[in-house]
Order: structure tokens, then C-alpha cells, then sequence
């Protein structure tokens, strides 16, 4: 069903399902989202406004809720949710572009150093 849609008509779908950032998802993601009867906790929980994640720690039982910004109610309401969510952000945000270079693993034979004003003085 989803597969014969337009990305706009996917798109459409995600806003009413209250899909998080739907919008920037590409068409296989959206189709793929859309095809699950029930979407996963963690975009559920993104979801949610502070006054029903206060009403999720009202319906446990717990005590001393309101003072806690969002971040912490949700880490207070679903601790496996965040933990899997940071371990999913650190393994997507993790390349060879972060990785460092120590420059204690050379050795100064491989090191070459170039003398600034020789070269400004080559190229006239």
C-alpha cells in the first residue's frame, strides 16, 4: 500500500501516525515506519509533550516529578529507552573524522617541516 504512494502522500501519513521528523526522512524510511503497526518506544517518547510525560509519572506512582525538565523526566520514566537511544547517537555519530592523530606515534624522521618564509619567497 505505502509503496504506491507519493512521498508527499507518505509524508502526509507520518504527520497524522506523529512521526518525528518526517519531513526529512527519505521515502524508504517513511515507508518502512509507516508499514509498523505499533512505532517503536523511542519515537513515541520524542514525541511526547512535558505535560504527558508528567501524566506518565502521575499514573506510576512516582512523587517529585515536577520540578524535573524534560530530559531528565524522560531518563526517570524509560532508563532503558535513553540508554539504547545514546548508544544508537554515539554509534551514528562516530567517524574517522572525530578520530585523533597523536602526533607521539611519529617519529621525528617522518615529520617534515617546511620554513614558511622560504617557501613565500620561492613562489615570487
Amino acid at each position: 500500500m505505502y509503496s504506491e504512494m507519493s512521498l508527499i502522500e507518505l509524508k502526509q501519513h507520518a504527520k497524522v501516525r506523529k512521526i518525528k521528523q518526517y519531513y526529512i526522512m527519505k521515502r524508504a524510511q517513511l515507508i518502512q515506519l509507516l508499514e509498523m503497526e505499533e512505532l517503536p518506544q523511542s519515537l513515541v517518547i520524542e514525541k511526547m509533550t512535558i505535560a504527558q510525560l508528567r501524566e506518565q509519572a502521575k499514573l506510576k506512582g512516582l512523587r517529585g516529578f515536577w520540578a524535573l525538565r524534560r530530559e531528565a523526566l524522560v531518563e526517570l520514566l524509560f532508563p532503558e529507552d535513553v540508554d539504547q537511544a545514546a548508544t544508537d547517537k554515539n554509534e551514528k555519530n562516530h567517524s574517522k573524522a572525530d578520530e585523533h592523530d597523536n602526533p607521539k606515534n611519529h617519529h621525528a624522521k617522518d615529520v617534515r617541516v617546511e620554513d614558511v618564509e622560504d617557501a613565500d619567497h620561492q613562489r615570487l
